[in-house]
């Protein structure tokens, strides 16, 4: 296959060549006719061909060079225009060259005039061909079936007419071409009312469309006017190349064409505002969808609404309010006359529920006759049913603000509030996202402060089951040995939730680790240093409940004390029986100052192997059931205990959670749980 680059330059070449040889032709035959030397006649096939390469090498270098952007219909006509200024020019000037060697000359040179008639052709065609292939291209925007195949039939009749010229060149005299000639003109008008492009044009392309078509319709009758000096000329014979059926039937084409299109444009001018109009109603519409894609704020909605409502009616000035009547967007007037419109609103009880429109008599109240603005109209901006803003013209005349333009101003107002609730969405959604985001950076940190090993002491077991919250909570457990018989627990509630929770977690834990080293540090004395770490680190709205133990596997002795934490549970295998051990403390972070060690106390145990401790959170007994009221408690934790108290830690530990979910009536927890539990 032929690339671009090469299609071109071959019709360049074809082009140049044939016209050459056919200004050979035709000069030879002039010269040898004009001195009476006998010959023969240039075969006519032959000639045929040569014209027929040059015509459509000729419509193949100029549909390659015509090649506008789409629905470039001004830049289609421009280049006709260009190219019809250009030839008329070349052909002046070749008249003026011709008529002042003729001047000089004295006498006529017939072959001088077939050079010259050669050039005027050559330039007549040039034009007719890149008209034609302007026109078909305008022809067929927006084609229709019947359109289409008109069109290729219109075109298979051009091609045929070129067979002629294999046959005789001249034929416009002949009998066989007078007869259908009225068919053929129908058939030109029958394409030419496809102008479907002619409404996609504005008032001012119009205009300037219907002075280049009258242009280009005056080129061709020069050429007309030019071409009759040579058809009177009776010496000269090369002028039958353009007495023929296909320039003809091209001449008359692109001429009823360019009047039929700037006739349309010319009948289309009243009516030109209207589809402006609408076709700006349309580009504001996407506007305002362009303001919610492009993440801009409610301001640019508002710039956008207030912009395509004051072209669209014509409003001397706008402004947008809201509620308060604050005013968000304001266009063309001043402050001062903004409250006093605004008082008439409210002198009018408007209130957003429906729109209200104003008009102010200047001939029957004295106070209206220095009145700036007679006609004003108020819309309410509904965003999902509620009233966000409202939308204020006012033009300078009385009662200027029809229906029509209420109704074209509310639908805009309408797709305004469409966009708005589009954008309260879209940030909604980006705000979504960032939450969602930071909770799993809450919950990946949460993950990270929790201890991996839970074997700390031979003589210990211990089980611990830990299940995060969609929402993020605060739960901290963890763990330390001290030496070979020595061991602490902690367990903690942050209050808050996500990415805070997570962050005063990861204090928390950096102070037990910190004072849990001390040795021979008490409860009390470990909660009450962490208090005093706390205080510069946490908000004064936050606080953390926790209960901390040290336990002696030599001793047997436990030694706990409890920062407002939930009530460890206690089982003695001594008596059978498990008990809360619920002894006062309170929260860390209440109390900011020395004081807080009143509000903390140390206790101890002594224990006998097998007996157990269950360390857990608020997330267990403050499930709720069912039916949102009762709350799980901490009758049921301390009876499955006692009922399975020989069971090993897992056992014991997944019948607490199930009965749990039981009594919840689903199998996921609002907030976050720990159980921890010890056997000794």
């Amino acid at each position: 296959m032929f690339s671009y680059k090469s299609i071109k330059r071959i019709s360049t070449i074809a082009s140049i060549v044939s016209w050459i040889l056919l200004l050979m032709i035709g000069v030879r035959e002039q010269y040898l006719t004009d001195y009476n030397i006998a010959h023969a006649p240039f075969p006519s096939f032959v000639k045929g061909l040569i014209l027929n390469i040059w015509i459509i090498s000729s419509y193949f270098l100029i549909w390659l060079y015509f090649q506008p952007k789409e629905r470039d219909f001004q830049g289609l006509l421009w280049q006709i225009f260009v190219v019809a200024l250009l030839s008329t020019l070349l052909s002046m000037g070749v008249n003026l060259l011709l008529t002042w060697l003729r001047d000089e000359l004295k006498y006529n040179l017939p072959f001088l005039y077939a050079i010259f008639f050669h050039i005027e052709f050559s330039l007549l065609m040039t034009l007719l061909i890149s008209t034609f292939v302007t026109w078909k291209k305008l022809i067929l925007f927006e084609q229709t079936q019947f359109t289409h195949y008109t069109w290729l039939a219109f075109e298979i009749f051009l091609g045929l007419t070129m067979l002629a010229h294999f046959i005789r060149i001249g034929t416009i005299d002949d009998v066989y071409f007078k007869i259908p000639i009225a068919f053929l003109i129908l058939w030109i008008l029958m394409i030419s009312i496809n102008v479907r492009w002619v409404p996609h044009l504005n008032f001012q392309q119009k205009v300037q469309g219907i002075f280049k078509l009258a242009f280009i319709m005056l080129a061709f009758s020069y050429f007309v006017a030019s071409f009759r000096f040579y058809f009177y000329e009776q010496s000269l014979i090369s002028d039958d190349l353009i007495k023929n059926l296909f320039p003809v039937t091209l001449f008359l084409f692109v001429f009823v064409y360019a009047v039929s299109a700037a006739l349309f444009m010319l009948f289309s001018l009243p009516t030109s505002s209207v589809f402006e109009k609408k076709e700006q109603e349309i580009s504001s519409f996407r506007d305002l969808s362009l303001a919610v894609r492009d993440g801009k704020q409610d301001t640019d909605v508002y710039k956008v609404l207030l912009h395509s409502s004051l072209k669209s009616i014509q409003a001397d000035a706008g402004w947008i309010i809201d509620n308060e009547y604050n005013v968000k967007v304001i266009y063309g007037i001043e402050k001062e006359d903004i409250l006093i419109v605004n008082q008439d609103l409210k002198e009018a009880e408007y209130n957003g529920s429906q729109p209200i429109k104003l008009n102010f008599q200047p001939y029957f109240r004295k106070e209206n006759v220095n009145r700036n603005y007679r006609s004003i109209i108020a819309l309410p901006i509904i965003v999902d049913t509620e009233v966000k803003s409202s939308l204020v013209l006012v033009k300078r005349l009385h009662n200027a603000i029809d229906s029509v333009m209420q109704s074209t101003v509310n639908t805009y107002v309408a797709q305004a509030g469409i966009a708005l609730f589009n954008l309260d969405l879209l940030s909604n959604a980006v705000k979504n996202e960032v939450y969602k985001n930071s909770m799993q950076i809450a919950k990946q940190t949460q993950e990270a402060l929790m201890p991996k090993k839970q074997e700390i002491n031979e003589n210990i077991e211990v089980y611990v089951t830990w299940e995060p919250a969609i929402v993020v909570g605060g739960d901290y457990y963890d763990m330390h040995r001290l030496n070979d018989n020595e061991v602490s627990f902690i367990i903690a509630d942050v209050s808050g939730k996500g990415p805070k929770a997570a962050f005063n977690m990861a204090q928390m834990k950096g102070i037990y680790h910190s004072l849990a080293r001390e040795e021979g540090i008490k409860p009390d004395e470990f909660f009450t240093k962490a208090n005093a770490a706390l205080t510069g680190c946490i908000q004064r709205d936050t606080f953390i409940t926790a209960t901390y133990l040290h336990i002696n596997t030599e001793l047997q002795k436990v030694d706990y004390a409890r920062a407002g934490h939930c009530p460890t549970l206690y089982y003695s295998n001594e008596t059978n029986e498990a008990t809360f051990l619920d002894n006062r403390g309170l929260g860390l972070g209440i109390v900011r100052n020395n004081s807080y060690k009143k509000f903390i106390h140390n206790h101890e145990i002594h224990y006998q192997p097998g007996d157990i401790m269950i360390l857990y959170t608020d997330g267990i007994t403050e499930a709720r059931s069912k039916n949102g009221v009762d709350e799980y408690g901490y009758d049921y934790m301390k009876a499955i205990l006692e009922q399975n108290k020989n069971e090993p830690l897992k056992v014991i530990a997944n019948k607490i959670l199930m009965d749990v979910y039981n009594f919840m009536g689903k199998e996921a927890m609002d907030d976050d749980f720990t159980l921890l539990i010890i056997r000794l």
